[in-house]
């Protein structure tokens, strides 16, 4: 949901006439609203699918990861927007908002580490 969601919000956000401010920042909203969610939800299964020991680990490598895509969206957004122009800045984003749906799509069947323990525990008690 959160996904579509931003990928509609950019598609928005890009067909905004420049001087209505009014939904430009409607459509900021909505994209900072939409992004919240997945990199919410990203930090909470990194931290629910590990055992305890390990979730700074795995937040550790998330944050990594994070801050590493960040960084390297730069200068090849920055390219693209001069060789292309904004419209395809827009449709990149709108695509990389859509592409991890079917990559993030196993994790909704994916149970917390302290839930697979209960269930252990309850069987072995057996």
């Amino acid at each position: 949901g959160y996904l579509v969601a931003l990928a509609l919000a950019l598609a928005a956000f890009a067909r905004v006439p420049v001087g209505a401010a009014g939904l430009q920042w409607l459509a900021v909203f909505a994209i900072g609203a939409a992004l919240y969610g997945p990199q919410m939800l990203v930090g909470l299964c990194g931290a629910e699918i590990v055992g305890r020991g390990s979730v700074g680990a795995s937040e550790g490598l998330l944050g990594l990861i994070a801050y590493f895509g960040a960084a390297m969206a730069g200068l090849p957004l920055a390219t693209l927007v001069k060789r292309h122009g904004w419209g395809a800045f827009f449709r990149v984003l709108t695509l990389c908002s859509l592409l991890p749906i079917p990559l993030l799509a196993g994790l909704v069947s994916a149970r917390a580490h302290s839930e697979g323990s209960a269930d252990t525990a309850r069987e072995n008690s057996k």
